[in-house]
């Protein structure tokens, strides 16, 4: 297989480390997923090893709940992973719209995730990082779980630097904020975080910095679950409280005996209450337990079928051959579907392009499409035009105009360009090709400042991206004395940097 076999259709997300795609696949005319980790990390040995090992480990799980892996390829020298496209949209988005906000869809929401985990779980893979934005719930309604990037494959080598924390913090369980080993009931309370959120709309851990979310979970009692018996019932609640513990010793043992609880398909018991050791109770409790699950299981009902859901629907076709170059401007006429993993990306400011637009339409002009990689203030012959991504193209005058990206994590880039009477031009700011990245890893953590501006706090989700040079990186703990670390950081680089604060 190779990259001549797939026609690009749509950029739908990009990370630190890579891109994902919709295409069709040419040679077995179906549409696909291309997961595609960027160039300049493909010589990275163990973010290459860790890309190898997700496609490995999704392949190995075949189950209607998980997004299936097809292939390994590499697509322009990168490798790829070729992978199931789901019509539908994220459970996030289900949330976000409040459409399925109720115990049943929650309840089949459980069911189709476990028994996704139970597969995994079995095989020896952790998925550690489940939540709604990791699941998709497809056009006939099943529910299914993607993105394996975090697994665990309990047999092979830990490609992870030690201390590194993986997950995502409002969701992770107790045990993984601490650092500590993780398992497979790990998983079981981030589903019970999820499971919370389907129910309610609210992300119990949510919090405005990375530590917030950590402490709210380290602080976590099941007793804060109460607020949601109105939205339940008595059995699903005690099976949230299950999943939730605090303790991962008091949680179910495994998927397979979540699933045997919440599935009527499997279920012949519910969770058992602990009882004193006396004959005459057991008999009587054992009566009492028997017709109130013949209750429960008699009025319990069908999974809820959702209405059609509506599907993502593909944008433009992105340009396979760059027409009309300005020096070495890139030609991008089409954003990403989702921005979310950009970081302070600003509306423009149209009614300057509004205005603009007015004074020089009536002039010999051009139009100019303007896009940036990552956000970028745009100045236009000096004038601020807004911030990245601008949705409409800027009219400016034909001839030579001067046009700066600035963006405060790297040096400015300046470009001329010739505007032609009646042509349509595109100009790229991108920055990554002078970028470089510091992953960072601090134990117990720290706040990471680079060159004394605030970046974030560790555990770090993705590496912080630099201007290639040299930078100063100072980590912050409240309980000890700062750290500082000078780095060289090499344009399409990556570099790691370990710290241990001590007494």
């Amino acid at each position: 297989m190779n990259d001549t076999q797939f026609k690009i259709e749509q950029k739908i997300n990009e990370s630190s480390t890579t891109i994902v795609y919709r295409a069709f696949d040419e040679v077995l005319h179906r549409t696909v997923l291309l997961k595609v980790l960027h160039k300049h990390l493909a010589n990275d040995p163990d973010l290459r090893q860790r890309f190898m090992r997700e496609a490995r480990a999704c392949a190995a799980l075949q189950s209607e709940h998980i997004v299936q892996v097809y292939d390994l390829t590499e697509i322009d020298g990168a490798p790829a992973i070729v992978m199931e496209f789901v019509e539908g949209k994220s459970l996030k988005d289900v949330i976000a719209s409040g459409e399925n906000a109720n115990l049943e869809f929650a309840k089949k929401t459980a069911i189709h995730l476990l028994r996704a985990l139970s597969i995994a779980h079995e095989r020896g893979i952790i998925h550690r990082d489940i939540k709604p934005g990791n699941i998709l719930l497809s056009e006939n309604g099943t529910l299914k779980v993607t993105d394996f990037g975090l697994a665990y494959v309990a047999l092979s080598p830990i490609v992870t630097m030690e201390g590194m924390v993986l997950g995502t913090p409002a969701y992770m369980a107790p045990e993984q904020v601490r650092g500590d080993e993780v398992d497979t009931r790990t998983d079981l309370f981030a589903l019970g975080v999820t499971l919370i959120e389907v129910l309610s709309g609210e992300r119990i851990f949510e919090g405005s910095t990375y530590t917030e979310c950590m402490k709210k979970v380290l602080a976590f009692k099941t007793e804060e679950l109460d607020r949601f018996d109105l939205q339940s019932n008595p059995e699903f609640s005690q099976f949230l409280r299950k999943l939730l513990n605090p303790n991962k010793n008091d949680r179910f043992s495994s998927a397979r005996e979540a699933l045997d609880v919440i599935d009527e398909r499997k279920s012949s018991t519910i969770v058992p209450p602990i009882f004193p050791q006396n004959n005459n109770i057991y008999i009587t409790v054992g009566i009492t337990a028997i017709a109130l699950l013949a209750i429960i299981i008699f009025g319990w009902t069908t999974l809820l079928s959702p209405s059609q859901t509506e599907y993502i629907k593909p944008k433009k076709e992105i340009p396979v051959t760059n027409s009309q170059k300005v020096q070495t401007s890139e030609v991008v006429n089409e954003k990403p579907a989702s921005i979310s993993e950009m970081e302070n990306v600003v509306k423009p400011k149209d009614e300057n392009n509004d205005k603009r637009n007015d004074t020089v339409s009536r002039m010999d002009s051009g139009r100019v499409y303007i896009t940036s990689m990552p956000w970028a203030k745009v100045y236009v012959n000096n004038e601020l035009i807004g911030e990245t991504p601008i949705s409409k193209p800027i009219i400016l005058a034909a001839g030579s105009n001067t046009v700066m990206f600035s963006n405060p994590s790297f040096d400015p880039i300046v470009k001329t360009i010739i505007v032609e009477s009646n042509r349509d031009i595109s100009v790229a700011g991108d920055f990554m090709e002078s970028a470089g990245y510091v992953m960072c890893v601090v134990h117990p953590w720290a706040e990471v400042y680079v060159d004394e501006q605030y970046k974030n706090i560790t555990p770090l989700e993705k590496p912080i991206m630099l201007s290639a040079g040299k930078h100063s990186i100072r980590f912050k703990n409240s309980a000890f004395t700062d750290l500082v670390k000078e780095v060289i950081v090499k344009a399409k680089d990556t570099i790691h940097v370990s710290m241990t604060f001590t007494k």
